[in-house]
Order: C-alpha cells, then sequence, then structure tokens
C-alpha cells in the first residue's frame, strides 16, 4: 500500500530507537503492517481470551478518539497495559493511524495480573507465564509516556507533512507544463497573438515588484512556452535563456532598493540549480520557485517603504502639478522603476497616475474658482491647461458643471 511505503522506514527507525513495537492501522482499525516484535504478554493475552479478545475493538475506538481529538491520545489497553495512538491525516482526511505500545508505568505486579484475570475470567492456567512475560515489557516513567505520545504524533504528521509537500510539487510541476503546452500550442496556431519579449518582461518586472504572484506565474509560463518554441525543446538554449531571465530580475530588484546581499545568495543557488538541471520539467519548476521567492523577497522588501514613497511622489505632484509632471519624472524622484511606481500608485491610491493629476489639477481649478475672481483663461493657464474650452470640458467630467456654473453656484 503506497501509506505504508511512505512510513514504513521511519515507523521502523521509531519502533526501534524507542523499543516500542508499533503497528499502522487503516482507518477501519485494521493493522497494515507491524514494526517491531509483538511482546508474549499480549499473545498470551490474546490466546487466553480467545474470539472474546476486546483488543481490537479497544484500539480501534482509541485510534478513533485520536482523530477526533486531532493529536496524540494516550489509553490503557484491556490487558493493563498503557498504548498510545496518533491519528494520520491527508488533505484534512483521517486516513490512517499509528499505534504503539504496550509500555508499562510501574514494575511488575501479580495484582495487576490477579484483576486482568478477574476481569476477563482467564484460566489461572496462564497465570505465571503472564506474570513472566509482564517483566519483558518497556518500562517507561509516567511523564515520558505523554512525551513519547507527542514524539509519535509529531512524527507522523511531520512525514505526511512532507509527503504532502512532495505530491503538491508534482501537481504543481504537471499544472506547469500543461500551461506552457497551451501557450506552445496558441504560438503554433498564431504567432501574433503574444506580446512583444520586451513588453512581457515588463509585465513580469511589474508583477513581480508588486507582489502579484499569480500574475508573474502567468507570465512566466507564457515567456517559457515562447522560449520551448523557439527553442526547439533544447535543453541547453533553455538553460541559457532561464539564466539570463534569472539575472534579468536579480537587477531589475536590487534596482528597486533590495536586499543584496539576500538577492546575490538567491541568485547564485538557482544558478546552481540550473546548471545541474537537464530536465525540462524541473527546469520550469525551478525558475517557478525562484520567481515566486524574488516576488516575495520584492514584495516584502518595499512594503514597508511604499506609504512613504508614494507620500513624496504625491506631494512633488502637488507642487509641480502645473508643468504637468510626467510619469517618468515623478518615478524618477522617488527613485523607483516608472512601471512599478504606476502599478504602486494605483494600488495605493486606487486610481492611475494620470487619473490622480486631473483630479489635483481640477480640485486646485474648485479652490482658484472660490477664493479668486480669476478669469477662467487664466485660471486653465494657472492649472496647465492647453486652453480655457480643454479645462472646462475637464472640469465638467469630474463635477458635472462647467467651470462657469461652478462659480456661480457658491
Amino acid at each position: 500500500m503506497e501509506l505504508t511505503n511512505v512510513l514504513k522506514d521511519s515507523l521502523s527507525t521509531f519502533s526501534n530507537a524507542v523499543n516500542i513495537t508499533v503497528n499502522l492501522l487503516d482507518q477501519d482499525g485494521m493493522i497494515l503492517d507491524t514494526f517491531g516484535s509483538p511482546f508474549t504478554y499480549c499473545q498470551l493475552f490474546q490466546e487466553a481470551t480467545g474470539k472474546y479478545c476486546p483488543c481490537a475493538q479497544m484500539h480501534q475506538h482509541s485510534c478513533q478518539q485520536a482523530a477526533k481529538l486531532g493529536e496524540g491520545y494516550i489509553f490503557s489497553c484491556p490487558a493493563g497495559l498503557i498504548h498510545f495512538a496518533a491519528p494520520i491525516f491527508k488533505s484534512k482526511n483521517h486516513v490512517a493511524s499509528v499505534l504503539a505500545g504496550p509500555i508499562s508505568l510501574e514494575y511488575a505486579d501479580i495484582n495487576l495480573i490477579d484483576e486482568v484475570f478477574r476481569k476477563y475470567n482467564i484460566s489461572l492456567d496462564y497465570r505465571n507465564k503472564m506474570y513472566t512475560a509482564l517483566s519483558a515489557i518497556p518500562l517507561v516513567e509516567p511523564f515520558r509516556a505523554r512525551y513519547l505520545t507527542n514524539l509519535l504524533f509529531l512524527y507522523v504528521t511531520n512525514l505526511m507533512s512532507n509527503e504532502y509537500a512532495k505530491t503538491q510539487e508534482l501537481s504543481e510541476k504537471s499544472i506547469q507544463q500543461a500551461k506552457i503546452g497551451e501557450y506552445i500550442q496558441l504560438i503554433k496556431e498564431d504567432s501574433e497573438t503574444s506580446l512583444p519579449q520586451y513588453e512581457l518582461e515588463k509585465q513580469l518586472l511589474s508583477d513581480v515588484l508588486s507582489g502579484n504572484a499569480p500574475g508573474a506565474k502567468a507570465i512566466l509560463n507564457e515567456m517559457l512556452g515562447r522560449i520551448y518554441f523557439a527553442s526547439g525543446n533544447n535543453v541547453e538554449i533553455i538553460k541559457t535563456r532561464a539564466i539570463e531571465l534569472i539575472a534579468f530580475l536579480s537587477r531589475a530588484i536590487i534596482e528597486n532598493k533590495g536586499d543584496e546581499t539576500t538577492i546575490y545568495h538567491m541568485t547564485d543557488t538557482f544558478l546552481r540549480h540550473i546548471a545541474q538541471t537537464n530536465d525540462l520539467t524541473d527546469l520550469s519548476y525551478v525558475l517557478l520557485e525562484a520567481l515566486e521567492k524574488f516576488t516575495n523577497l520584492a514584495f516584502s522588501d518595499v512594503v514597508s517603504t511604499n506609504l512613504v514613497i508614494i507620500k513624496k511622489g504625491i506631494q512633488y505632484m502637488n507642487d509641480h502639478y502645473n508643468s504637468n509632471p510626467t510619469l517618468d519624472e515623478v518615478a524618477n524622484y522617488v527613485g523607483l522603476n516608472p512601471t512599478y511606481f504606476s502599478t504602486l500608485f494605483k494600488q495605493k491610491t486606487g486610481v492611475n497616475f494620470s487619473g490622480y493629476m486631473m483630479k489635483l489639477k481640477i480640485d486646485q481649478g474648485k479652490r482658484l474658482l472660490r477664493e479668486s475672481n480669476l478669469p477662467l483663461v487664466t485660471i486653465a493657464a494657472e492649472l496647465g491647461f492647453e486652453s480655457q474650452s480643454y479645462f472646462s470640458n475637464i472640469f465638467k467630467r469630474f463635477t458635472d458643471m462647467t467651470p462657469k456654473q461652478y462659480r456661480e453656484n457658491l
């Protein structure tokens, strides 16, 4: 069974390390595999109780309790010994359990044997044999029993998490290859449908620097589709283009005030991975992983200073609105790439750069209409409009009235 294969070596290691028998059970409580040797005491108890042996039912119930609690569960078994169970979840569903034991919390005691015998009406012929076998049960201090229970739960949870991560990686690789395949097919059908390479790079950079991971992934897959198609799936050519793409991203993030040491370290790591990879699927996934890390790094590095930067840009626009500052001019003033500044500006203000500039001019126009008697032609010139008629048209678009009507209604 797949689950057994995933856990086999690890559960065997756990069993040998702590000298406790471990059973892997399915969600119905049936034993799938056993790690470590069963103890003679348990075998004698099961033999003595025969078809009325309550062990299986107790084990199943305890595993279900562990699953309900979502943690390790410690319990006393019908034979008077201690076991502990840990649930195994996959995609939040209980799929199996691990049962460890038995252990004893105290030295072998004939009174324990006699109590078990009375409760289950066991023949006294088993008394001496079971007492002798009881001394072979691992003795564990009471406080350590709880730690062992927690350790087992953390152990199997971590194992399954790692396995889930591997499955997710395979799934992501499959999805990515399918997307790349879609872009290749589109290019084959109509090479004019795709944006020019420099436009794709510009959009990729904008998405990375603004933290738009889904958008960046889509652009990357389209770029990879074009690279695969143009290279005829030649791995060496694709690796060269991949190196260029990593270098492009790292330089861009550094230029936008990224942490140079961290970026250089990440870049070096990914370049080594690319050099060591000869499988196209793995190569694509290396780029996808690099893209996500660069995106997260770029976004986290600037997020704390974004508001300060936007305020600085807005102040510059307030001071120079009448000279019609361009996007490139303001971006250069605050020290950002124009594409990234444009994306960031809209993200923080809710409007694009040109829309904000126009609203700023209209707000200043309202102020001049309220506080002065300047002619409309003078106000238009003061605001940087090329003509009074253009000012009037824009003003009406924002306020539903002309500048003259606005002044008359004050």
